[in-house]
């Protein structure tokens, strides 16, 4: 069975019998193709001058005037392409075919046959087929047409009619769900081909009009038209012809609630076709992080540069071992390293040992430096920085790392400058300050030693080798001088109006400068602490933590204090603790 079209408007069963009234002039045949006129042009809402003709030639009796009721207009569908426009189209029902259809007007004197309870699940299907095979049907066919969707027999009286079963093709439109198959869903339907024969008796033509009387007086048709194929349902229904006859006068059409209503119960409930069952979909794939960058390369690739220099580094010191080695074997070289052993005698203005002044601000020193090498690199890196400071008066606004970059350089200075003072008002600076030239060779003899790793004698709670010397030199006289001089050329504090200066003294120079001066600090603090460590680590965190020349573990202990206060304090630089420290000195702000 094939699902009823809704968009179609739903027909009642015509009433196709002839009306008998008192002018006997028009045919049996003219009646039908009056109705049928009247229902092609409720169906299509288009009057053709086919149309026209056929329901002039009916009786006034048999079809009512314009006026007999409002027009109505048609209840519109989906398209019957994609993109087109909604099916039927736009018009209304004339008057009189509304009449003509819902039977309102019985014919004077005819006898009235009852209409057909229902109609058919499958007429507005073969309709929908008859349309789309014959798109040009003239408009006595398509009349014919609607007059078989409409009546369960439309034969006209007088005239013998012959049904052949055919097998027709369905068009199948747009689904009546999302994701639905086409409706409808059957591709064929078996339809009756309606083939109008020769003129038949009118005791023959009244009963296969719904087995109504036929009119005593009945004119003969005047003309046998050519057969046409209708389509009509299959199988119809068939009206009883011993059926007892209608009252004279026509039952009123069913209201259209109750037919819709009917249509209802018969139609079968399209049911949603269900969502196809496909695999679990795979969750998408979370997007890949940017790559940290540090300068103009990713984190990654100096990581890749770290092993690969940390494995050269080996391959190179290896080599260099083996050189040293081979050099302390020339004539020659024994004497000197004899002559010179590594350390020359200071000046006796340096006392022994460490007092507590040099000992903590060596702690400061490494604190400090820890925290501006991390800030540094944060501020080299930043790309959205977590917030600003602005000072309370005349400033720029900076990010929260620049400033405590700065401010970390601020103290680091101050320490160093309480450090120099201290240093040489103490006679302390004798230790860090070549006083000979002897430093030199001593210096080489030294570094042939640590090169052959034959360490040469430590002695540093009274003296440092002359290699230490230098170092320590070049680390509190001009490293530390060339880091305070560029980061101030780069800071906010630099006088952006000295156009002087800054030509002598470009920003672009200072940043050049800058950064391997960090690398240097970096550098010498390893070697730093890994010679501490390699040549009597217990006894050189006693000079330094502990203040004493003893080997125990109060030095060590003591250091450890130290590096813990030290990560701890790495740890919590971060903005949700510095920005009410930095508040204290301006306005922190996310923007």
């Amino acid at each position: 069975m094939v699902a009823q079209d809704p968009v179609a408007p739903e027909l009642p069963a015509v009433d196709a019998a002839p009306a008998a009234s008192a002018s006997p002039e028009p045919a049996g045949g003219a009646v039908v193709d009056g109705v049928a006129a009247a229902a092609t042009a409720a169906v299509s809402g288009v009057a053709s001058p086919g149309v026209a003709a056929s329901s002039a030639a009916v009786p006034s009796a048999a079809v009512p005037s314009a006026a007999a009721g409002p027009a109505i207009a048609l209840r519109r569908g989906l398209p019957r392409v994609a993109g087109g426009e909604p099916w039927p189209a736009a018009g209304e029902v004339a008057g009189a075919a509304v009449a003509a259809i819902n039977g309102a007007q019985p014919v004077a004197g005819a006898p009235s046959v009852a209409p057909a309870s229902t109609v058919t699940e499958q007429a507005p299907a073969a309709v929908e087929a008859t349309a789309t095979k014959a798109p040009a049907a003239t408009a006595a066919t398509a009349a014919t047409a609607a007059t078989a969707a409409t009546a369960p027999i439309s034969a006209a009286p007088g005239i013998a009619a012959e049904t052949v079963s055919e097998e027709v093709g369905l068009r199948r439109g747009l689904p009546r769900v999302a994701g639905g198959d086409p409706w409808p869903a059957a591709e064929t339907a078996t339809v009756q081909r309606v083939v109008a024969g020769k003129q038949a008796a009118p005791e023959i033509a009244a009963s296969a009009v719904h087995g109504a009387a036929a009119p005593e007086t009945a004119a003969p048709a005047s003309v046998v038209q050519d057969p046409v194929p209708v389509a009509v349902p299959a199988p119809a229904p068939v009206v009883d012809a011993q059926a007892d006859p209608a009252p004279s006068v026509a039952e009123p059409a069913q209201p259209a609630a109750a037919h819709a209503a009917q249509s209802a119960e018969v139609q079968p409930a399209v049911k949603p076709a269900a969502a196809p069952v496909t695999p679990e979909a795979k969750k998408p794939a979370k997007p890949a992080r940017e790559p940290r960058m540090i300068g103009s390369r990713p984190l990654s690739q100096w990581i890749k540069f770290g092993v690969w220099g940390v494995i050269g580094a080996i391959l190179a010191a290896g080599i260099i071992v083996l050189a040293a080695r081979g050099v302390t074997t020339l004539p020659g070289v024994p004497e000197f390293m004899k002559q010179y052993p590594g350390e020359y005698h200071i000046p006796d203005v340096a006392e022994p040992g460490f007092p507590a002044w040099a000992r903590w601000s060596h702690f400061l020193n490494i604190f400090l430096m820890v925290l501006i090498i991390r800030s540094g690199l944060q501020v080299r890196q930043q790309q959205k920085p977590p917030a600003f400071w602005t000072p309370k008066k005349v400033g720029k606004k900076i990010s929260i790392n620049l400033w405590l970059h700065t401010s970390l350089d601020v103290l680091w200075i101050l320490n160093g400058v309480v450090f120099i003072v201290l240093l040489f008002v103490s006679g302390h600076w004798a230790r860090i300050v070549p006083t000979s030239w002897e430093v030199f060779p001593n210096a080489a003899s030294a570094l042939l030693q640590y090169l052959t790793l034959d360490w040469p004698l430590e002695n540093g709670w009274v003296n440092y080798n002359s290699l230490q010397q230098i170092m320590y030199f070049l680390v509190v006289f001009i490293a530390a001088p060339l880091a305070i001089i560029t980061g101030l050329r780069m800071s906010e504090w630099w006088p952006a109006k000295a156009e002087k200066l800054n030509k002598v003294y470009p920003a672009p120079l200072a940043r050049a400068i800058h950064f391997p001066t960090m690398l240097f600090f970096v550098v010498f603090i390893l070697i730093h602490v890994f010679l501490v460590f390699k040549t009597g680590a217990l006894r050189n965190l006693n000079h330094m933590f502990a203040g004493t020349d003893d080997v125990n573990w109060v030095g060590f202990w003591w250091f450890a204090a130290g590096l813990f206060v030290t990560v701890a304090a790495v740890f919590l630089a971060r903005p949700l603790v510095l920005a009410p420290i930095a508040s204290l000195t301006g306005k922190v702000s996310n923007r």
